[in-house]
């Protein structure tokens, strides 16, 4: 039996090798680190419910500090690595430390894009750009970015994505003036196919939220605090806060010259192992082939982080589990909720399904009468059923995708 398992991060995936190990019977040593402060915690409700002020940080948390103790998980938070020697199966730690292994999982996640304009804080940390300029990653900005939300509060958002198009939601709810700036010309133009794109931004219009798609940002303007954000037009957007949200990249700088495999993420197999021998990778800083999609991927969702953690304990247990659940992802902003499984694929067919009595919306994108990929609006069924079609691959025409009066189900 392997002695000691580290885990690098303590996110969903790391938190979620730590339970299966556990669940799996592994009785070694086990050790996880963490950057932040802050037990495990999940990251979705940091744009919405904490954002709103409807969950407190600790509701966030995965597991409570009891389970941690019970389960003999070492904890050892405000910690990361700074080096991997794999030819002596250690890593150096920030503190100057080591800390040897017998297996390790890199679960390090993502770190954030910074927006090279003045006044923005794009150094290595925030807080070296005006005040009222906040980064949405972790708990605390989340929080600081809550306690700047207060009704008639002009917020301007840069960059319209998974995060930006959420933060612009909670916030138009809680009153503020919202300004949404994407240098693109479609909002959350790397998830959403262009029909589902319009609709969630006709829906932030409706609210309220003015949409500057093609506009690029070239300073950030005020005095100590934020005042303005400039545009590539020549206009100033007034602005009493500024979130900027324009992406994110696997955290593997600190893996230069360690050998290990690396494209955008750490390569892993289809049982997440890396190039180096007894060192896995999972969730937001890995990137796999997955069967059901074309290439090299990086799969940005608690559902991979989850089922990647999964895969990883069972490959150090020696079950020899494979990844292959096809993807899925959600967003909620207002009343939308936003479900999509799959990735489309270039040359897709893209078909349209409009439930005229739910005002639901479904778009699906599939090439030789195989679905790829599905992205519904307030359309559970159609999802689900999407979903399971992707996953088992089963045949399906044009005529029953885009009738709302025939049931997915019955392919099934």
């Amino acid at each position: 039996m392997i002695e000691r398992v580290v885990i690098l991060g303590a996110g969903q995936a790391g938190a979620q090798v730590a339970i299966s190990l556990r669940q799996g019977g592994y009785s070694g040593e086990l050790v996880m680190l963490g950057r932040e402060p802050h037990l495990p915690y999940q990251r979705p409700p940091l744009s919405k419910q904490v954002l709103k002020r409807e969950w407190s940080a600790e509701r966030c948390h995965l597991r409570h500090l009891e389970y941690y103790q019970q389960h003999d998980v070492q904890l050892r938070l405000g910690r990361f690595a700074v080096r991997l020697d794999a030819g002596a199966s250690r890593v150096e730690l920030d503190d100057g430390g080591y800390l040897e292994y017998g297996a390790l999982a890199i679960c390090t996640g993502a770190c954030l894009n910074r927006l090279p304009v003045p006044g923005a804080g794009h150094g290595a940390e925030p807080g070296n750009g005006l005040g009222g300029v906040h980064y949405l990653r972790t708990i605390d900005d989340s929080q600081a970015l809550a306690g700047r939300l207060e009704a008639g509060v002009r917020l301007a958002v840069i960059g319209a994505g998974y995060i930006g198009m959420e933060v612009a939601a909670s916030a138009r709810l809680r009153g503020c003036e919202v300004d949404v700036i994407e240098a693109v010309d479609q909002v959350m133009k790397r998830s959403a196919l262009p029909q589902v794109a319009r609709f969630l931004q006709q829906r932030h219009e409706a609210e309220g939220v003015r949409v500057h798609l093609g506009r690029k940002v070239v300073r950030l303007v005020g005095s100590g605090e934020v005042s303005g954000v400039e545009l590539d037009d020549g206009r100033v957007l007034d602005a009493d806060c500024v979130m900027i949200g324009i992406g994110v990249r696997p955290e593997i700088d600190w893996l230069h010259g360690s050998g290990v495999e690396m494209g955008r993420g750490l390569r892993v197999d289809e049982t997440c192992r890396t190039s180096l021998r007894h060192v896995y990778a999972a969730g937001d800083v890995a990137e796999l082939r997955h069967p059901l999609l074309d290439g090299w991927q990086v799969l940005e969702s608690v559902q991979n982080a989850v089922s990647q953690g999964k895969i990883v304990a069972s490959a150090i247990l020696g079950n020899g589990q494979v990844y292959e659940e096809t993807p899925w992802f959600w967003s909620e902003q207002y009343d939308c909720r936003l479900q999509m499984a799959g990735i489309p694929r270039a040359g897709d067919s893209l078909l349209a399904r409009h439930n005229p009595e739910t005002g639901g919306l479904s778009l699906f994108s599939m090439a030789g009468g195989v679905l790829h990929a599905v992205q519904s609006i307030n359309a559970p069924r159609d999802y689900l059923s999407g979903r399971q079609l992707i996953s088992q691959r089963t045949p399906v025409s044009d005529a029953q995708l885009e009738d709302p009066q025939f049931n997915l189900k019955d392919l099934l």
